[in-house]
This record gives C-alpha cells, structure tokens and sequence, in this order.
C-alpha cells in the first residue's frame, strides 16, 4: 500500500488530505469520483421546480445529497429555511472550487500518522443549525418521519368556525410612509399587533399560528387553513397588545386573521410506517388549492379521523377501486392506484395528507381513500 499526502484548498485554506494507493476502492472513494465527474458538467444556477428538495439537488449536481448544505450556505439570501423551497427560485450552485468532498480513508500506518487528516463534512452542518433563530429551529426539527414545515403549512378541518378561542392580528405594527400603502396585508419578517388568544399570555419567543377559514363542507367540518407563523417579540403589558414579527408565511396574511398558539409536538413522531391490508377506508372531501389538478406535494383532506385509530406518519393510498364487469363484458376492471401520500394533521374529524408519489392524474373530491401503512 503506497500512502502519500496531497494539498487541497477548501473553504479558502490549504489542507492535507490522505490519499490511499490500492487495488480497493472503497466507497467514500466512489461517492468523491461521482461527485467530481458531476461538476464537469454543473451548471451555476438552478430554476426550482415543483416537488424539488435540496436533498435532490445536491444529488443531481453535486452527486452526492448528503452535500445539500453547501448549496444552502451559498443561498441564505433566498432560502430562509432549508426545508422550504418554491418553484420559480434560482439558487446558485457551488462552483468547482467549492465541490471539495472530504474523504475519509482508512487508518494510515505508523509511518503516515503524523499526516493531518481531512476535515469532516459534519461540522458545516452543525455549524448552519447555530445560526438558526428559535422559529426556524422549531420547523426545522430532528430527522422525524413527518416534516415540520410541511405540518405547519398544513391545512385541516375542524368544527364549524375553527378553533374556539382564537386571538387576531390586530393591524401592522410599522408605520406606512405614504398614506395609500396597504396595511392589511402582512410581509415577511413585519412587525404585527395581536390580540392573544382567550387566556393566553402571549410569552416573548412564543409562535403563533395564523390562519384563515376555508370552507364549510356540510357533514364533515370546517376547512381551517394557516398562513403563517408570527413570532412574539413584546408581550402585552399596561393594556397594550403584544407585538410579534411574521417569520414564515404559507399563503396570504391579513389584518384580522385569527392566531392559536403553534403547536409542533404532534409531528415530532419517530419511526418507519409498515403496510397493511384492509386499511380503513374513507374518501377525499376537500383538496388545497383547487381547481388546480392535485399533484406531488399537495394537500389532501379525507373522512378518516382519530377515532378511526388513524396518526400522524401513517400513509394512504388513493385508488380507484375495482369496477365489476358491465353487461356483455367477460372481465371486472382491476382496482387501480392513483396515488400515495403521508398523513400531518388528524383530528376528530378528519386527516389530511401531502400527495408523496403519484401513478395517475385523477386525484379529485370522492377518489376512494385508504390506510396503507401505520406507524409503530
């Protein structure tokens, strides 16, 4: 075996890395080789499309995913949290001096262990979640099996009206310098006046999420859908409101929307689902966005509750189910999978799912629904 030391520049200093001569080519060596021939043809920036993770990117461009980070230290200015990014953003893509992949070889021999070796890959990333503030570090929790940001954004149905109690974004806290501005409708990052909610004491630091009421639908519940998170940063003192600063935004924030406190305990489940037969069954009553065709990464919400022993991280399967044969025909049409998707948000009266895999286009109000997989 032939040792040697080699210089390589990374992050703007010179290292030494350990390079190992032998007939074996172990598989730290083939993913820094896969993410080399990958930078040849590296573009310097990427459109997002619909249903993109950074985890994909990485893969694609860099040809390794665990590199993800780097290519979100290099769009901090874009992506305010790695877990949320949105078709039509282009971010920036490292350039081939930034592409440095450390290896991890094997022990050196005793004549080699003066050698400084690489730098690991996992201080960048403990190094991103430090600069994380305390809202952005509670969506972008531990590796669970549900996605926070994905179960913030989420809607679901509640009873009529919504949740009891709600508090109200009063109006902007900041004072407009014209006198036509609009001070109904809340950015990011700008500063709100709100009224807590019934007991609530409305703590600095504390989250609260925004949201506003879709539809009634008759026999099942009220659709709730959030739209946004607010961060309290004064709490209300001599009879004064309480101040907050909006810190993510899912859809539009308005003046006298109400708030609930955030509560992201429910989606902090751990574990991998297992498959089932003869889930319980139910249907799709309201899809997000619509009349937009459902696809990858919408929500769905279906008449299987908690009460129907459904949790979140379960899965569901939307089909078509089986068609017996009409008259004059031989054979039944088979029953047909439509798509997949992983369950956020249960309530008495409902779940809602994200669509995670999708077979056919035909995902509407009625497509039959089903438990394909439970959490442990």
């Amino acid at each position: 075996m032939l040792v040697r030391a080699i210089r390589s520049r990374h992050r703007g200093r010179w290292i030494r890395v350990v390079t190992l001569a032998t007939c074996t080519i172990t598989a730290s060596h083939t993913r820094s080789l896969n993410a080399q021939e990958a930078s040849a043809a590296t573009p310097s920036t990427h459109t997002v499309k619909r249903g993109d993770t950074l985890w994909d990117i990485s893969k694609t461009y860099l040809g390794d995913p665990f590199l993800w980070p780097e290519i979100y230290r290099i769009n901090t200015d874009i992506i305010q949290d790695p877990h949320w990014i949105y078709p039509g953003e282009v971010l920036k893509l490292p350039g081939a001096s930034a592409k440095v992949i450390a290896v991890v070889a094997p022990p050196a021999p005793p004549a080699a262990r003066n050698v400084e070796p690489a730098p690991m890959a996992a201080p960048a990333i403990a190094a991103a979640v430090a600069t994380e503030s305390p809202a952005q570090q509670a969506l972008a929790a531990p590796r669970t099996t549900v996605r926070t940001g994905e179960y913030a954004a989420s809607p679901w149905v509640d009873q009529r009206g919504g949740p009891p109690g709600a508090g109200y974004i009063m109006q902007a806290a900041d004072l407009p310098g014209t006198v036509s501005a609009d001070k109904s409708r809340m950015s990011l990052y700008d500063r709100v006046f709100v009224a807590p909610p019934a007991g609530g004491v409305a703590a600095e630091k504390v989250l609260y999420l925004a949201y506003k009421l879709g539809p009634m639908i008759e026999d099942f519940g009220q659709i709730v859908i959030p739209t946004g998170l607010v961060e309290i940063t004064r709490s209300p003192r001599n009879g004064e409101a309480a101040t907050g600063r909006v810190v993510k935004l899912f859809t539009e924030m308005l003046q006298g929307q109400q708030v609930i406190p955030y509560d992201s305990s429910a989606s902090l489940v751990m574990g991998q689902p297992s498959s089932i037969t003869n889930g319980h069954a139910g249907k799709v009553r309201w899809i997000y966005r619509e009349p937009v065709l459902p696809s990858m990464q919408d929500y769905v919400v279906i008449d299987i509750s908690n009460r129907d022993g459904v949790t979140t991280g379960d899965q569901i399967e939307l089909y078509q189910p089986r068609q017996a044969p009409v008259e004059g025909a031989a054979f039944a049409i088979p029953e047909v999978s439509i798509a997949h998707g992983q369950v956020l948000r249960v309530t008495p009266f409902g779940a809602t799912a994200i669509i995670t895999a999708q077979e056919q286009p035909k995902i509407g109000n009625g497509t039959a629904a089903r438990v394909a997989a439970k959490m442990p």
